[in-house]
């Protein structure tokens, strides 16, 4: 049986300030406890299926978000035997659901992610046989809006743009903002005021935060899916409380995610390097965080979420750091870089800036107290034993052939790895098999990925004994396209309008291609590509979509010639009213006579990339067409969409070096003469997409080869 220790009271969502505090360091969620009342009782599953055995609904009428908080959880079974019961919580409003078991239910404090809405649904899953299961709860922490103004604004203008760093997190409930740096287990460092005890300050870390509503408030924001939701390691923390300017740190860890069982670095891909001598060489600082916004300088919908901006690095004097930008309550524990390097070298603790001027400060990397704890890091910071990495990356792709790849198992933790245990877990759909690693001497080896089918999915999972008996794991998951290239029939940077076309009945915010302009209404500040162009709406001062709909339709393209294709793009879309003014993507394959419904965005996290397969929603015809549209019904919110870098191809197999069309081994210009050849006489050597026609066609594929090399 688990047993939490005990519930307690609603944090009480006070904003203190600190020493030389100009504005309030952090940005607490307003929040109460809400009385429930749940009890499963003893409960087995007799049936002979793994089953539901038993659900619950909770709902806190007009709350804008719920966070379970358990007394009691029973789970039956165990994960490592493979008859682990579970909890299963889903939010009612967006779907969203959270997986916990025995370990992680524990990790999170008896308590689960954050979930916008008032209602979820709780459902607890077991095995045949596998024994008593019992969950029992009495309160939930719901959320509650406060109007909070509060600004720090180096003039008259709030100059700070939309991001999407990785490697920054929303920290709760104290709202602050945290970032992975590179210690040995890429652990955090934010303020210390936002964590003044070490212990429940921050519990939660959230990535990938989506746009806020339209109130200005702290009770308006939503929440990311549990799946980028991670509870901090009480045991991890530490921190000086906050003690005024230049003396103001904290560093603590996070378990791993509950749905996917990644570490945030392993689910991120990005950490900053962390060197506070470059503050003797930095002209120019930059802070991202997830700061509040005042409704009359920057829309509402960017209220606690992450945003960036640079300013002068003034001063350096001591622990003390001082640099002038916009930054508002929220940013309390961003990082300051150095903008022309991007290694940050200091926390953000303290905003003084205003419409006065003023600069901000910071506590430098270097302080003695914060160096000295990160030589002794403590839970889950500690070095947690053999690490693997790979020098020259995990495969995106991997050849039918099969693959050589080399892995780096090193030290930590005073913990060896024992080599003839290394191994790799690689399956296919056609099942899986173990493959020892080479052990090539020291921490090198190296590993023969098989390959697979043509166009089968490959998951790679990383293991080794510790000479501590523990086993541990690489990255969870890795996973790969097994295919020997992938051919793009249709490749568009935007930089012209190639056929796409634009409709819509709205007054104002209609596509239109160009340079973004960045006109601070949630629209982006440039392209997705780096080409300079996109489609996106409303590109003109104070413009966004109005009073209807407004359609981007491509091309109509023909993908019969291609085995399987995919369609590839970039989108952007914002809104501060995500529950109405959506991005929907649509695919027709018969000219736009009818269509069929991809995907419905609420909103992205600056620009994202998509793909989907053609044949999941629609016959790979002659016809295939693509269609965007983003409404604004009623006219009475800001809504800006974007589209880039779009592309349709295919991956491919067993290819071979088909643009050596003169069979002489090697790549010339002589073996375009001798496509031309072969095209005129119908040869096998004319065909460049492999739809086993000679066509037109194989000669933009022949170019698409020729420059692929072999």
């Amino acid at each position: 049986m688990y047993r939490a220790l005990g519930t307690c009271a609603a944090l009480v969502a006070l904003c203190g300030t600190a020493t030389g505090q100009l504005n309030p360091p952090t940005d607490p969620l307003r929040q109460f406890d809400a009385e429930i009342a749940v009890d499963s009782g003893l409960i087995q599953n007799n049936g002979e299926a793994i089953a539901t055995i038993f659900t619950e609904i909770v709902s806190v009428q007009n709350a804008d978000w719920l966070r379970l908080r358990f007394n009691e959880v029973t789970l039956a079974g165990s994960k490592d035997t493979g008859n682990g019961s579970y909890l299963k919580i889903t939010s009612i409003e967006d779907g969203a659901v959270q997986y916990l078991d025995r370990d992680s239910v524990r990790q999170w404090g008896y308590t689960s992610a954050y979930f916008n809405g008032d209602t979820v649904i709780i459902e607890l899953i077991a095995h045949p046989g596998s024994g008593d299961n019992e969950l029992t709860m009495n309160s939930v922490i719901a959320g509650e809006p406060v109007q909070v103004p509060v600004e720090s604004i180096c003039g008259s203008t709030d100059d700070r743009t939309l991001s999407s760093d990785p490697r920054a997190a929303r920290a709760l409930p104290i709202g602050c903002t945290a970032w992975m740096f590179d210690d040995s287990e890429r652990c955090f460092l934010t303020a210390g005021h936002c964590n003044p005890s070490g212990n429940s300050s921050i519990n939660v870390l959230q990535f990938n935060v989506p746009l806020s509503d339209n109130s200005c408030t702290f009770g308006g924001i939503n929440h990311p899916g549990p799946e980028d939701q991670y509870p901090v390691d009480p045991a991890s923390q530490q921190t000086n409380g906050g003690q005024g300017t230049g003396n103001d740190w904290g560093y603590l860890g996070a378990f791993p995610n509950s749905n996917t069982g990644l570490l945030p670095w392993q689910a991120q891909g990005d950490w900053f390097t962390f060197d506070p001598g470059v503050a003797d060489t930095a002209s120019t600082a930059r802070v991202t965080g997830y700061g509040s916004v005042s409704s009359s300088l920057a829309p509402c919908s960017w209220y606690a979420v992450q945003k960036t901006h640079a300013g002068p690095f003034v001063t350096f004097s001591g622990n003390l750091i001082r640099y002038a930008m916009d930054t508002t309550g929220g940013n309390s524990g961003s990082p300051v870089i150095d903008d022309d390097t991007g290694v940050a070298f200091g926390i953000h603790t303290h905003a003084g800036c205003n419409s006065g001027g003023g600069s901000n400060q910071g506590t430098w990397g270097g302080h003695p107290a914060l160096q000295a704890a990160l030589a002794n890091p403590t839970g889950v910071c500690l070095p947690q034993g053999p690490m693997f990495s790979f020098p020259g990356g995990l495969p995106d792709l991997i050849p039918q052939s099969g693959l050589d790849i080399d892995v780096t198992v090193t030290t930590g933790n005073d913990v060896n790895p024992v080599p003839s245990t290394a191994s790799l877990l690689y399956t296919t759909s056609t099942g899986f098999v173990n493959i020892p690693l080479t052990h090539n001497g020291g921490d090198s080896y190296s590993v023969t990925l098989p390959g697979g089918d043509c166009n089968d999915i490959a998951t790679m999972a990383f293991s080794i004994q510790g000479t501590d008996g523990e086993t541990y794991n690489g990255p969870a998951n890795a996973q790969a396209v097994i295919a020997d290239g992938f051919n793009a029939v249709v490749e568009l940077d935007m930089e012209t309008a190639a056929g796409w076309t634009t409709a819509g009945t709205a007054t104002t915010g209609q596509w239109d291609r160009g340079v973004p302009g960045n006109f601070g209404r949630s629209d982006p500040g440039s392209d997705a590509d780096g080409s300079g162009s996109a489609w996106v709406t409303g590109n003109t001062a104070n413009e966004d979509v109005d009073g209807g709909p407004v359609f981007l339709l491509s091309d109509i393209y023909d993908v019969t010639a291609i085995d399987e294709p995919e369609v590839s793009f970039q989108v952007w879309h914002a809104t501060n009213d995500p529950a109405n003014d959506q991005l929907t993507i649509q695919i027709s394959d018969n000219g736009g006579a009818t269509w069929t419904t991809v995907e419905v965005i609420s909103s992205t996290a600056g620009w994202e990339e998509r793909s989907f397969r053609v044949s999941d929603f629609v016959s790979a015809s002659s016809q295939v067409q693509l269609q965007f549209f983003t409404q604004d019904e009623p006219n009475a919110s800001i809504t800006e969409s974007g589209v880039d870098d779009f592309s349709i191809g295919a991956f491919f197999c067993d290819a071979g070096c088909v643009a050596d069309t003169n069979g002489d081994g090697e790549l010339t210009p002589a073996d375009f003469n001798a496509w031309i050849v072969a095209f005129n006489n119908n040869a096998p050597e004319c065909d460049q997409n492999g739809d086993t026609v000679c066509s037109p066609a194989d000669f933009n594929a022949w170019i698409q080869n020729y420059n692929a090399g072999c």
